[in-house]
């Protein structure tokens, strides 16, 4: 018989296991040896999980990252400049600028994704202009068979319409031509 069917006892019932539990517990010697061993067995679990723990993070590399970086020991300098605050950092903003994959230009950064639409040829406006191109260039002609009476069109120059603003009464009559 091995060491494992030893210790593997099967029970009738649940009453059968309290009565031999109860009947363990009532004698010191073995209410003693079971305390110690379940602490013994408690602290090398937690023991073990901990030395597990630091072995893998040190194989990792990653016990680095949870020491952190040595603070600095040399004393903090105010900095009494021009354009940089008390600790020698800029206050100006600086404006971020993007290059353009397609034409190599630098763009700011809130200007990247309209100049990238319009230089890719892609969009609203884009393709539009773009049919407008292919039209001009076969032979001349529309290419759509369309007039050009769209010439002033908003969408077509990429200008923004201007708001009509309304007339401004001044014989003290409303909108509907009614007077109060």
């Amino acid at each position: 018989m091995s060491e494992n069917e030893a210790l593997h006892i099967e029970y009738a019932d649940e009453a059968e296991l309290l009565n031999e539990f109860r009947s363990y517990m009532s004698d010191p010697d073995t209410r003693d040896k079971a305390a110690n061993y379940l602490l013994e067995s408690l602290i090398d679990e937690t023991v073990l999980g901990l030395v597990f723990e630091i072995h893998h993070a040190h194989k990792t590399g990653s016990g680095s990252a949870l020491e952190g970086q040595p603070e600095d020991c040399k004393p903090y300098t105010i900095v009494d400049l021009p354009d940089v605050d008390v600790f020698g950092s800029s206050t100006g903003k600086k404006a971020i600028d993007c290059n353009c994959p397609n034409c190599n230009r630098i763009v700011a950064a809130s200007r990247f994704a309209p100049h990238l639409e319009k230089c890719m040829g892609m969009g609203r406006n884009s393709s539009r202009i773009a049919s407008r191109r292919i039209a001009n260039t076969r032979d001349g002609g529309n290419y759509f068979g369309a007039d050009e009476d769209d010439e002033d069109d908003a969408d077509w120059s990429g200008e923004k319409r201007k708001k009509k603003i309304a007339p401004v009464r001044t014989n003290g009559s409303k909108k509907n031509g009614k007077t109060s």
